[in-house]
């Protein structure tokens, strides 16, 4: 008899005769979207595995503190945005593509607050407030975290609905998002501005059934569903 443990998770069970064996089928790729669906890791598992990393693969993220931070305003406007001291729950993160050079996009599986873009009308996201306060304080309390992303914001209008999207949504549903209650689906903001010609800015969101809309960049009450990045190498 031959006994087949490959692609199996062994336990040893210490002070104990007992051998668990899980799983032991390879997840099934989607015709759909051409997604590879149902491996998880840890970060330190999706590290050591890169090269076996498939699109829709998850990352176990552990959960992380961002200290309260005040962003200050432009010069013209001078109009400041506070962000409290936020608690982020435990999360997986979803490979949703790959830059180009290579490197892996991810997405937060869970919308994780409700936050303006923005009080100053800048329409070039990274400028925004929201954009500096995921690039520096949020970024770094995921890396003190031992998440090791290296840069963080949010998807982008084409990423998602342009004329060749990322692989992983072209699949509606995965455009859908929730908070960690889960009792509703929620909008999220996008990291494109509607019209740059405007005299004030507005930015694009995913509507809860995963279409598109653009809002003011003040408004609050859309969530923040972050996109980062972790180096292939």
């Amino acid at each position: 008899m031959n006994i087949n443990i490959k692609n199996c998770e062994v336990n040893i069970i210490k002070g104990t005769d007992t051998l668990e064996i899980n799983g032991g089928t390879q997840p099934a790729e989607s015709k759909e979207s051409g997604c590879i669906s149902g491996m998880t890791y840890s970060v330190s598992a999706f590290i050591a595995n890169r090269d076996k990393i498939k699109i829709g693969d998850r990352v176990k993220l552990p959960a992380f503190t961002v200290p309260a931070v005040k962003m200050d305003g432009d010069e013209v406007m001078e109009f400041d945005m506070e962000f409290d001291e936020k608690n982020i729950r435990a999360d997986d993160a979803i490979v949703i593509g790959k830059d180009e050079n290579g490197n892996f996009i991810l997405i937060f599986d869970h919308c994780l607050f409700d936050n303006a873009i923005d009080l100053n009308d800048e329409k070039r996201f990274e400028k925004t407030q929201l954009g500096q306060y995921l690039q520096s304080d949020f970024l770094r309390a995921m890396n003190g975290a031992g998440i090791p992303a290296e840069s963080c914001g949010l998807i982008s209008k084409d990423e998602i609905f342009g004329e060749n999207p990322l692989e992983y949504f072209k699949t509606g549903r995965n455009r859908i998002a929730f908070d960690f209650d889960e009792d509703c689906s929620r909008y999220y903001w996008l990291s494109t501005v509607d019209d740059e010609e405007a005299s004030a800015a507005t930015f694009c969101f995913v509507n809860h059934f995963g279409y598109g809309g653009y809002y003011s960049a003040s408004g609050v009450n859309t969530y923040v569903r972050p996109r980062f990045i972790i180096s292939a190498i």
